[in-house]
Formats: structure tokens, C-alpha cells, sequence
């Protein structure tokens, strides 16, 4: 018999977790819009910019499938409660950091953590989302989206006023957000004992089909933010835009996603997960275009169209994460993984080539090119079968 919290939305859950969410990818934003600070500080060229993301990426996403494969079958909070602690120590010290191996290592153990939290965080929101998964999946993903924003915009805040070594003051929510979690979040029930490796395996060759198309998807969607978030801050510094400025941009780019991968999730209740995810990639194109042909002339407008990009990248993120889901509905975890953690990898480790083919060509001349990508990911969900369309 199916219980009561797997029909009817567990609120006060989702409302912890959500939460939690927003502190956790807060984190990961965090150092975004400071990063030209940062390399300025350590005297580090772009294609060693790049190298830093990629470790970084490599801790935090290619973690998140190993992660979410053993928090299927766990009860205890262990790797949501560590993931946030991690983060909240880690990322906090970034601004006292003088070495660049030292930064990549305390890069890597902050972003461990957001690998820990994502996979487990994720399947209990579905868990407790019942019969409204695609409504409560479109808050949760929301509300990460949101924390994402706010990061970059409390970093910039905190440097631009207070100087680099501000940054040790954000440790304290994400310890307090980790004892809330403690003390308030129920526990889901277990499926059954941790599935053997053969049968995860079989798992993906079952659904290889709409496994990897939603695997390339996610790919393409975050080189393109990934690309931007990480470069755009060089771009407006070279236009003598203040910290404060980018991180506000940065923050609007994000929360605007944020807000978008709530009503796409929405959405696709009326108009169908696989119009949703084709019809929000393809307008983003002209958008990130005019982000980098209009800052010169018309720089109001080039923030605009920046953010307005954000909302339509973004839209798609928890219509992607749901369709993953209901494919394999007793391995959630390892599918959030998979389709978030690691194509978030993946669109990591290639920041470092295209740092130093921004070294090489110009930053500018390389984002104009990765504004193109989304049409790949447009074309490739044409193909979504129509079991989940």
C-alpha cells in the first residue's frame, strides 16, 4: 500500500529542503563574480582560471552519481548534512587564500560538499513532493536555482565593501542550515537493500535511449552557464564594471532561472515536458548574442538580454530532472546524478580548455561561438520518446 507522505506533498519537508537547497548552490555561485579579484590576487592567467573550475567541477559533479547511487537505499541524512557543512567551511576560507594549489584544494573540499548534498536532497524531493512531483520538483529546483543567484551577490557585496576576507562571515548560515536539517528533516523509507552494480548497469542499458539524449541535453545547457558565469565577469572587468555590478548581473541571470525552472515546471503539466525543454533553448540564442554585440553600445540592453537568457536556459532544469526520474523511479538519486552532477563535470573540465582558447582568441570571440550550443540540445529533444514528452 502506498503511504500517505508518497500521495499527499510533505510541505514542511520540501520547505526545509528547499531551503537547504538555496544555502547549498549559494555556495557553489559564491565565488563567481570575484574570481577576476581572486586572479588578480594570485597573479593566474584564464587558462589557469580555468583549470581551478575544472578541479572544482571534477570534486563537486562527477561525485554526485557515486553519491546518489548510495543514497537510494540510505535512510540517515548523512550525505545531505555533510554536503552542506563541507560547503559552508570551505567556501568561506576561498577569500583568505594565498596559494593556487591551496585555493584548488579548499575549491575541491567546498564543492565535495555540493556533490554530497544534490543527489539525496533531490530524491527526498521527490520523494515528498507525492502525487505533485512536477509542481514540488519546480520549487525545489527553484529555490536552488535562487540560492545560485544570491551567492554571487553576497560575495560581491561582502568584497566590494568589506574587502576579500570578508568571505570567512558566510560560514555561519550554512552550519545553522545543517543543524535545522538535523534536528527537523523525517527520514524516507528505504526501497530495499543497495542494488549491485550489474543491476545499475542494466538499469542504464534499459533506458540508454532517453538517458543519453537527457545526459546530452544537460551537457549543453551547462557549458553554455557554465562558459558565461565563469567569463562574462573578465569581459565587463575589462569594461571597467564595478564587483558589485557583475555580481548583481550574475545574481539577476540566476534568480531569473530560478524563477523560470519553477514555471517550466508548471508549464509542463499544460504543454508537455518536451516542448518546454525545445521551446526555451532556441530563444536563448539571440540572447546570449546581443549579451556580448551590445555592451559596448547599448550596455543596458546587453544586461537584459544576459538575463533574460538565464530565464530560458534555465526553465528546462527540473522538466529535465523529472523526466530522468520518472524513467527510473527506484534509482532517483543516481539519476540526479547523472543528469545534473555530471554533465556539470563534464561542462567543468571543458572550462579549461576554453580559458586558454581565451587566452589565445579572445574571450569575447569564444562566448559568441558556445552562444550557438543550446540549438544542439533543441535538435537532441526532438527525439525524447513520447512516453515522456
Amino acid at each position: 500500500m502506498t503511504s500517505k507522505i508518497e500521495l499527499n506533498p510533505n510541505k514542511k519537508a520540501l520547505g526545509l529542503l528547499s531551503a537547504t537547497h538555496f544555502m547549498s548552490d549559494a555556495y557553489g555561485g559564491f565565488a563567481l563574480p570575484i574570481m577576476p579579484l581572486i586572479a588578480d590576487k594570485l597573479n593566474i592567467s584564464l587558462g589557469l582560471v580555468g583549470i581551478l573550475i575544472s578541479i572544482s567541477s571534477l570534486a563537486s559533479s562527477f561525485s554526485q552519481p557515486i553519491f546518489g547511487y548510495m543514497s537510494d537505499k540510505i535512510t540517515r541524512r548523512f550525505f545531505i548534512l555533510w554536503g552542506i557543512t563541507l560547503s559552508a567551511v570551505f567556501v568561506s576560507l576561498i577569500g583568505h587564500i594565498s596559494n593556487f594549489w591551496l585555493l584548488c584544494l579548499v575549491f575541491m573540499l567546498g564543492n565535495i560538499g555540493v556533490g554530497l548534498f544534490h543527489p539525496q536532497a533531490s530524491a527526498l524531493a521527490a520523494h515528498f513532493s507525492g502525487n505533485k512531483i512536477n509542481t514540488y520538483m519546480g520549487i525545489f529546483t527553484a529555490w536552488g536555482t535562487i540560492g545560485y543567484a544570491a551567492g554571487p551577490f553576497i560575495s560581491a557585496f561582502l568584497t566590494e565593501n568589506f574587502g576579500l576576507k570578508s568571505t570567512i562571515w558566510v560560514m555561519i548560515p550554512g552550519l545553522i542550515s545543517a543543524y535545522l536539517l538535523y534536528a527537523l528533516l523525517p527520514k524516507a523509507p528505504l526501497h530495499g537493500k543497495l542494488p549491485v552494480f550489474i543491476d545499475v548497469k542494466n538499469m542504464i542499458l534499459n533506458l540508454k535511449r532517453i538517458l543519453f539524449i537527457l545526459i546530452f541535453i544537460s551537457i549543453i545547457r551547462a557549458i553554455v552557464i557554465y562558459s558565461f558565469h565563469v567569463y562574462m565577469p573578465f569581459v565587463w572587468q575589462k569594461a571597467h564594471y564595478s564587483i558589485l555590478t557583475i555580481g548583481t548581473v550574475i545574481a539577476l541571470f540566476s534568480f531569473c532561472g530560478g524563477i523560470s525552472s519553477f514555471i517550466g515546471g508548471h508549464l509542463s503539466n499544460y504543454f508537455g515536458r518536451k516542448n518546454i525543454m525545445i521551446y526555451s533553448l532556441l530563444p536563448a540564442i539571440p540572447c546570449l548574442i546581443g549579451t556580448l554585440i551590445f555592451l559596448k553600445t547599448i550596455p543596458i540592453l546587453a544586461f537584459g538580454l544576459f538575463v533574460l537568457s538565464g530565464f530560458l536556459l534555465m526553465s528546462s532544469t527540473s522538466v529535465n530532472m523529472v523526466i530522468a526520474q520518472k524513467a527510473a523511479p527506484e534509482n532517483k538519486g543516481l539519476l540526479s546524478g547523472l543528469t545534473g552532477g555530471l554533465c556539470w563535470g563534464i561542462a567543468g573540465i571543458i572550462q579549461t580548455p576554453i580559458g586558454f582558447m581565451a587566452n589565445s582568441f579572445g574571450i569575447e570571440n569564444i562566448l559568441l561561438i558556445l552562444a550557438f550550443l543550446p540549438i544542439l540540445g533543441a535538435i537532441s529533444a526532438f527525439f525524447i520518446p513520447k512516453e515522456y514528452a
